[in-house]
């Protein structure tokens, strides 16, 4: 499973989550304030994901085509990529799909 699967499949269960509590009606003011605020979270790393994730498939693909004259950048950027998609995997450390790699990035 790649990390970005992975970080897709991990937010949607926060979701799921949120929204199974946000249906109880005896969550309390701050229980619902919590969830909307996970919900929110989840949109954001789910937006997060998309501009890493853009931005790590243009540096392959110009490492592959060769299309870029300056190409020292594509390494250190893709570097730095996967340090960020790492950083969003790590909460879910526990989780049996976590890949401990990603850990190390």
């Amino acid at each position: 499973m790649d990390i970005v699967d992975f970080l897709s499949a991990r937010l949607s269960e926060d979701e799921a989550a949120a929204r199974t509590l946000l249906g109880d009606r005896t969550l309390s003011k701050s229980g619902a304030w919590y969830e909307q605020r996970l919900l929110l979270e989840c949109e954001a790393k789910r937006h997060l994901i998309r501009i890493v994730e853009s931005a790590r498939q243009s540096a392959l693909a110009a490492m592959v085509s060769g299309s870029g004259q300056d190409a020292v950048w594509i390494p250190q950027s893709l570097e730095w990529m996967e340090q960020s998609l790492a950083a969003l995997a790590l909460p879910y450390y526990d989780h049996p799909d976590f890949d401990q790699a990603w850990f190390r990035a």
